[in-house]
């Protein structure tokens, strides 16, 4: 009986033990957007006090998972998967509080632009457009720092012990992601090939680890032989057969589809659990639907939740596990900065690059120091593609800012340009070539040739760091524009004899106002040669006046752009206001259709410019209104033409710049419109506009003297219909024109971006 007794009592000891000691590893796969649903998994496990003992997760199964072993509960990660912070992370912009509009280039006609890095020994490599990660790069650095240093960077003491899984394609392993940096290691596991670039961990170049592995069920169980195992795939194939019907549409995610295993229930082994969240019609590339993803998630796990309890009988004490994540981020420093360290940088790179960073003035940082200055740094292309870390010193038991780069100097090669009827193709090719020292040096070089525009551009930005930041920009700008070459698409129309050269030679001085607004002063040399007939109807035979103006124009702006488009655009705002003094001679010389004879003449005049243009979405399209002020104290030119051509214009469509409109300019005017932009299907759309242009004063030319008129009583009428495809090289746009003009029609269908460099007086 005794023996008997001991029996049943050792029986009843071993399976408490064992309900006790039960550890149960969580299994996250890859697959990209459609990984939110793993928020809603952790959810469901904590809810029903399931324990966690265990993640290991690949791609963005890496990120959850991290997240949570970092000490996030579900609803915090929940919180930052679905707030618009983060769809900027992964969309690759910059918050919009720390934006540095003045670092901006002017935007050019690009299709595409290739990027080159040059070492020493002046040896190109081709470096592939990727994904912009350096949000996100930061974000993770900044979120998974003080985590790491209270696990001293041992993934096992994190509050949940953590590994990621990566890829090293040379060698063509996986890699397991279980101690180092916190955030590259999690930063490195969702860099899915030709999107994300590749992150350097312990020497190697570490890719997603999808690549070999998006269900990573023996690492589970290599690494920490856990009793019970949950595997959560989402990227489960969802289709048995090929696609007929959606194959176009499914391209564009192929590469996504090439790292996505049909995982096998089996690979869990007998009395695991495996839980398929309903994703069908998520991409993997969208994160709009990370409520739905989430949610998913959640109904998956309640749904097996039934077998899981009845398997896992040992609960997880919620106020031990508050207590718990409580006491682990108690252990968490303050983000304090005692310095920055650099690699892949020389010396006086690392001058300039502490300047920026405010690290000269100021032996201690802030976070909030950091980020915004970081971002200030990467606004320049020329560190697109440096890696931020923040690791944790525990001698001074402060943190250090670290920055990774290679040593290459950056070349950018463009091409774009447009393909329009009516003449007004072009070919546009540009060369940029960053070079950083004790200051940044950005050469810009591009040209453009058409039938109607030809232009040339050369300038260094010199970016200067300091206290004040500022940048000189010395610039050179040639323009060519031949309205005689311009015809109509579908109507007739007068041809213009008016041919332009101008030549523009100055220094812009430019700097930041209160981050969001660039204040430029500007003073150049200008060559402009005008050359133009008198009559309606030119002829072969005629010879065209000669208007040749030179001189010195002077100029302060204060400037800020954050437009969503090169051209059409639908979201953000445009304004600026330019105060400017022109001081020149004038040469003209009379051609065949003039009755004047050979004169100089001496100019000099004031201009102001204030533009402001505005969108707001609506429930059904986008709406958005633009005006336009300017005023000149300019007087006549020799005769009316000479006098137009120098006068400000007002262009109210992407297209007008192109067309010499009379009615459309006067030495004082203020002009405006509205805008209506109805997107139709996928990339399809149309947009309309109207405009009112209502000049102050008119030139009057009476017996060949050119005279301002009286206040004038006119005001003219302008608008557009255009339907527009969106392209990867840009918009393919067909319009409809009307200018109360002597040539009120013009049809256009254009492809691409049809944009000029500024004018002289411009």
């Amino acid at each position: 009986m005794p023996s008997k007794f001991l029996a049943v009592s050792l029986l009843i000891l071993l399976f408490c033990t064992n309900i006790k000691g039960q550890k149960v590893g969580l299994v996250l796969s890859g697959g990209g957007a459609k990984g939110l649903a793993h928020i809603g998994v952790l959810k469901a496990l904590e809810e029903n006090n399931i324990p966690i003992d265990y993640i290991v997760g690949t791609s963005m199964g890496g990120i959850i998972g991290g997240m949570y072993a970092a000490g996030f509960t579900p609803d915090e990660i929940d919180s930052i998967a679905t707030s618009p912070e983060f769809l900027k992370w992964v969309n690759g912009e910059i918050p919009d509080q720390y934006q540095v509009y003045y670092l901006e280039s002017d935007p050019v006609p690009k299709w595409l632009e290739v990027n080159l890095g040059v070492d020493s020994t002046f040896d190109a490599q081709f470096n592939p457009k990727l994904a912009n990660d350096l949000a996100l790069n930061f974000a993770l650095a900044e979120n998974m720092a003080a985590a790491n240093q209270v696990a001293n960077a041992d993934f096992s003491q994190l509050f949940v012990p953590f590994t990621a899984i990566g890829a090293e394609l040379f060698t063509q392993k996986t890699v397991l992601l279980d101690s180092g940096n916190l955030g590259a290691s999690m930063r490195a596991t969702m860099s899915v090939p030709f999107v994300y670039r590749p992150i350097r961990i312990n020497g190697q170049y570490i890719f997603d680890g999808g690549i070999y592995n998006n269900f990573p069920v023996e690492p589970m169980k290599e690494s920490y032989n856990p009793d019970k195992i949950i595997g959560v795939n989402v990227s489960a194939k969802v289709y048995e057969t090929y696609p007929a019907q959606m194959d176009q549409k499914l391209i564009s995610s192929s590469l996504l589809y090439m790292m996505m295993d049909k995982a096998d229930p089996g690979s869990l082994g007998e009395d695991n659990f495996y839980i398929e969240p309903n994703l069908e019609g998520f991409s993997g590339f969208k994160f709009k639907g990370s409520r739905e993803i989430i949610d998913s998630g959640y109904v998956s796990t309640m749904k097996a939740m039934p077998d899981i309890l009845a398997a896992i009988e040992r609960r997880s004490d919620p106020s031990v596990l508050k207590e718990s994540r409580l006491k682990f981020k108690k252990k968490q420093k303050p983000l304090i900065f005692s310095g920055i360290s650099f690699e892949g940088f020389e010396k006086k790179q690392e001058v300039y690059i502490r300047k920026v960073l405010s690290q000269e003035t100021t032996s201690e940082l802030s976070i909030d120091n950091i980020r915004a200055n970081y971002y200030q740094l990467v606004a320049e292309p020329y560190f697109s593609d440096i890696f931020p870390e923040i690791k944790f010193d525990y001698k001074t038991q402060k943190y250090i800012f670290s920055l990774y780069s290679d040593k290459n100097e950056k070349i950018r090669l463009q091409l774009g340009g447009n393909i329009a009827t009516g003449g007004l193709s072009n070919i546009f090719f540009g060369a940029k070539l960053d070079v950083l020292g004790n200051w940044l040096y950005s050469h810009n070089l591009n040209g453009r040739i058409g039938e109607f525009y030809k232009s040339f551009q050369y300038n260094l930005r010199i970016n200067i760091p300091s206290d004040f930041p500022f940048y000189l920009e010395p610039y050179f700008i040639y323009n060519s524009w031949n309205y005689l070459g311009i015809s109509s698409f579908l109507t007739d129309r007068n041809v213009t004899d008016i041919v332009q050269f101008d030549r523009n030679y100055g220094i812009n001085f430019a700097f930041p106002l209160r981050q969001k607004f660039k204040i430029n002063l500007k003073s150049s040399f200008l060559q402009k040669n005008s050359r133009y007939g008198n009559s309606n109807g030119f002829q072969s035979s005629d010879t065209l006046d000669a208007n040749f103006f030179y001189g010195l124009h002077h100029g302060v702006s204060i400037k800020y752009n954050n437009l969503n488009e090169r051209v059409f655009p639908t979201r953000g705002r445009n304004y600026f206001v330019n105060i400017s003094h022109n001081l020149g001679s004038e040469d003209y010389t009379p051609g065949s259709t003039s009755d004047l004879v050979q004169i100089t003449d001496k100019h000099s005049w004031l201009q102001m410019d204030a533009y402001y243009e505005n969108y707001w979405p609506l429930k059904v399209g986008e709406f958005g209104v633009v005006a336009n002020m300017k005023a000149s104290t300019m007087d006549p030119f020799q005769n009316l033409n000479g006098t137009l051509l120098n006068t400000p214009a007002y262009h109210p469509t992407f297209e007008s710049a192109s067309l010499f409109l009379a009615n459309f300019r006067s030495p004082f005017f203020l002009a405006g419109g509205i805008k209506y932009h109805l997107h139709l299907y996928r990339n399809l759309s149309f947009r309309t506009e109207l405009h009112g242009f209502k000049p102050f004063f008119t030139w009057e030319e009476n017996e060949g003297v050119v005279n301002r008129s009286r206040l004038s009583p006119e005001y003219h009428l302008a608008a557009m219909g255009s339907f527009i495809y969106k392209t990867p090289i840009g918009p393919i746009s067909l319009s409809a024109h009307y200018y109360d003009d002597e040539n009120p029609f013009f049809v256009l269908l254009n492809i691409g971006f049809l944009m000029f460099n500024q004018k002289p007086l411009e």
